[in-house]
């Protein structure tokens, strides 16, 4: 990314907006879950014979009592023996398979989901990094969407198995002895009040802890990214204390979140088990009083004590709703950042650049500021120019303008006489293309670090765009040649070295038009006079534009434009 960014921020793409994370929410999903939805409902009905069959059990009990113990009965003892060992099994098989089948679904879908975010990054503006944090996106589009993807394929098919069961039971429940039924459920209405209550403090405390996790990847990003600063200041103890301080919030925000979370559980729940006294006392008068047999209140028993338990655990799976519920919130916040560089519809192809390059009255502003002030300029084709300047007057910005990193609050940039933003983004970046000056390195060979630019070009064509950019020398000495490591972000390699790396880039990539933003401030005099030798060589007949500070280079070129204050001072065909 070129220039100073910290300039270019402007209102026109908004941060990302703070969500407070809603259920329906989930609905968002709906896209992702769409081309799974045959194999999904499949699954489903598998969870759902399996909760049925878990049903089953507790009935057979009533059987076992009345028909086979308290008749004495061996074969219906048999009877009941093989009901049950039948549909525990059955059970067993169908939930495991239901289970691991949902997991595989919930991944895969997860991990599309994970792509589309991906994706849509890669859409959005310098503009948007210039005043985002690396560690919070990495904390959203890791953390975050693993944590959706956690409760997706932990909790959601649980819930419904369990909602099933409770709901089965319930009716049920009324079935064997209505009466009973209203003993057992009449502290429900209160267990669900404190449920709701924890909810809405939960939801709260899972954004708050969620943020506190992004904050200490924010931290870990800066400081192995900062670590020569780190170095030369002695700024490890510092560091150190601001991992303490991150951390100690993280954590005291998990702790007030697992409290709640406990809590939540436990309180409900523990009111609903108090019900359990209340069943037992009336039902077992209702069989000292001959009005219900013992069979009945065993099944009924039976049904009240397991059905304790998915309530239990639907309680406890809230809690992990609510924070996939932030969690899915603060993917949403990227997603719904609207890229401000976008293809319109019916884009025109751009085959070759045969005319060159023209700004329009061009206007570019940041907070009422103007960047760039109605500004005006041709490149003809072919040509080789020099945009010359005090730091900060906009060069950059015309640069960002040319490939559409950024577009224009007012005018047109034109090529070949047509509004950059009616042709192909691909076609348009890859006839022109901008080299930064400060180039990014990947942690890789050199080869693919060449290759980034056509990653199936042949070793010879990559090992010719290095020499022609001045590497042949430095990769000679390698000790792997041009398969040696550049390290990560090409630290193991000068200023220089990184740059002409990425002008080797540019040559394989062999553009219509070539962008260099100060290509030759880290290299010497007689360094930049390879270079300006070898642009003018590779590039002949092509369209050469170099952003500088350097007499030299803005001696040789065929016209020179002069940005001073965000206006066009100057433009001088030499």
């Amino acid at each position: 990314m070129t220039g100073n960014l910290q300039h270019q921020v402007s209102g026109r793409q908004r941060e990302v907006a703070p969500r407070n994370g809603e259920w329906r929410d989930f609905l968002r999903l709906k896209p992702f879950l769409r081309r799974y939805v045959g194999r999904l409902a499949f699954i489903v009905a598998l969870s759902l014979v399996g909760s049925l069959l878990g049903l089953v059990q507790p009935y057979v009990s009533k059987y076992l009592v009345d028909q086979a113990l308290l008749r004495r009965d061996a074969h219906a003892l048999l009877i009941a023996a093989a009901l049950m060992c039948g549909a525990t099994v059955l059970g067993f098989l169908l939930t495991y398979a239901s289970g691991f089948g949902y997991m595989r679904i919930s991944s895969a879908m997860l991990f599309d989901m994970r792509l589309e975010v991906f994706r849509h990054l890669h859409a959005l503006s310098p503009r948007f990094y210039a005043r985002s944090r690396v560690g919070d996106l990495v904390s959203r589009l890791n953390g975050d969407v693993a944590e959706v993807q956690r409760v997706a394929s932990d909790s959601l098919l649980s819930l419904l198995s369990n909602f099933l069961f409770i709901t089965g039971s319930l009716f049920t429940m009324i079935w064997l002895s209505w009466k009973l039924f209203i003993v057992g459920t009449v502290l429900l209405p209160l267990s669900v009040a404190l449920f709701r209550w924890y909810q809405a403090r939960l939801t709260a405390l899972a954004r708050e802890m969620r943020q506190r996790s992004a904050e200490i990847g924010t931290l870990f990003v800066e400081s192995l990214l900062g670590v020569r600063l780190l170095a030369c200041f002695n700024g490890a103890a510092y560091e150190v204390q601001r991992f303490r301080d991150r951390n100690g919030s993280f954590i005291a925000a998990m702790l007030r979140f697992q409290k709640t979370s406990l809590l939540g559980r436990m309180v409900p729940g523990g009111i609903l088990s108090v019900a359990t006294i209340a069943v037992f006392l009336y039902g077992g008068h209702q069989v000292i009083v001959r009005q219900m047999t013992i069979g009945t209140l065993v099944a009924f028993m039976a049904y009240h004590a397991r059905l304790l338990s998915p309530v239990q655990n639907l309680l406890g799976l809230s809690a992990s709703l609510t924070s996939a519920k932030v969690s899915l919130a603060r993917v949403l916040e990227l997603l719904d950042t609207k890229p401000e560089v976008v293809e319109t519809p019916g884009a025109l192809p751009l085959a070759t650049v045969r005319q060159g390059i023209a700004f329009r009255n061009v206007t570019l502003r940041h907070d009422g500021r103007a960047i760039l002030n109605d500004v005006s300029f041709e490149l003809p084709a072919g040509s080789f120019t020099a945009i010359v300047g005090p730091s900060g007057s906009g060069k950059s910005s015309a640069a960002d303008l040319m490939v559409r990193l950024l577009d224009p609050d007012e005018g047109a940039v034109l090529v070949d006489g047509v509004d950059v933003r009616h042709l192909r983004l691909s076609d348009l970046r890859r006839s022109v293309v901008l080299i930064d000056q400060c180039p990014h390195v990947l942690h890789g060979s050199f080869f693919e670090n060449i290759a980034y630019a056509q990653p199936h070009a042949s070793r010879s064509r990559v090992e010719e765009a290095a020499e022609a950019a001045g590497l042949g020398d430095l990769i000679v000495r390698l000790p792997a040649g041009i398969d040696t490591v550049a390290g990560e972000r090409g630290l193991a390699l000068s200023a220089g070295e990184r740059q002409r790396l990425a002008i080797a880039r540019a040559f394989l990539l062999d553009p219509d038009v070539l962008i260099l933003d100060e290509p030759s401030a880290a290299l010497d005099a007689e360094r930049e006079f390879e270079l300006l030798q070898t642009l003018r060589q590779r590039f002949a007949g092509k369209t050469l534009i170099v952003i500088t500070h350097k007499p030299c280079l803005a001696s040789a070129a065929d016209c020179v434009v002069t940005i001073d204050n965000g206006r066009v001072a100057t433009e001088v065909l030499v």
